[in-house]
């Protein structure tokens, strides 16, 4: 492991003033958007249905296969690659708290010093691959092979080009810290390690590059959450709550489609 300085405080400091800020924007659009609709009730059954539905939408993007598969596979890529970063940043700050109260179960010791530690750098550069994937395709479709409705000068191109500076300087951010350790260890950074520059470098010469780089990071995740409530991204946070909703209604009203997919199969969009 490879540990340098880094501005915690002021780190902490403007996290929890974004996320703040975040929530409230976040609670205040919620409230406009369901304000006169009327909360959708369905048996147990009905809700079980509804699971598998919401399952069906937001998990799988069943209606967005339907339209396009190569769209789909766009959306999949960045969905699971930044949940699954999402996952792994939440985990590991977690286990730390965890473990200063003596209540991780032994999980921080084996997650951020011991064998899981692999574990952790294998999860991170999978889905930080997948990630960037799906971002290098979402950009090259809408430069070069965009639809007629499509602007290029929509706001959504900040937040592609924002999600892709915080995966490239992630991998940047690795690819420094491989520099530092044996090549037993540094394979498991199996991408991250390929953008690593030849020749030797001794911790005193990476430090101040690794202090700033996270610092550049870290504080470009805070801009993301300030970001983040006038983005199209909100639309992934508040949709998995739309979709169940309304398929809580679809119940009420015996309209429900899924999962009678021969009967009611998406219709394709001209061109997709």
């Amino acid at each position: 492991m490879v540990d340098y300085p880094k501005p915690w405080l002021l780190f902490w400091i403007a996290a929890i003033i974004a996320h703040l800020y975040m929530d409230y924007t976040f609670v205040r659009k919620w409230r406009s958007w369901n304000r006169g609709t009327a909360e959708p009730a369905a048996p147990d059954k009905g809700k079980i249905r509804a699971a598998k539905i919401w399952c069906a939408e937001v998990l799988l993007q069943r209606q967005l296969f339907g339209l396009s598969p190569g769209r789909w596979l766009v959306h999949i890529l960045i969905f699971y690659g930044f949940a699954g970063l999402l996952f792994l940043s939440l985990f590991t700050v977690i286990l730390r708290p965890l473990a200063y109260l003596g209540i991780d179960g032994g999980m921080a010791p084996f997650f951020l010093k011991g064998k899981g530690y692999l574990i952790t750098k294998i999860w991170g550069d999978a889905f930080g691959l997948a990630l960037l994937a799906g971002l290098v395709a979402a950009l090259i479709r809408r430069l070069f092979f965009r639809s007629p409705q499509q602007e290029p000068g929509q706001a959504d191109m900040v937040l592609i080009l924002l999600l892709l500076w915080l995966t490239v300087s992630g991998f940047a951010l690795e690819a420094l810290r491989v520099a530092l350790v044996p090549d037993w260890l540094a394979r498991y950074s199996f991408f991250a390690r390929l953008f690593v520059s030849p020749g030797a470098y001794t911790f005193d010469q990476l430090r101040p590059w690794l202090t700033a780089l996270w610092s550049l990071h870290s504080f470009s995740i805070v801009g993301l959450m300030l970001y983040l409530p006038h983005s199209k991204l909100m639309h992934s946070l508040l949709a998995p709550v739309v979709i169940a909703m309304n398929a809580l209604g679809e119940q009420d009203r015996e309209d429900i489609y899924w999962p009678d997919v021969k009967k009611h199969r998406a219709t394709r969009s001209p061109g997709a």
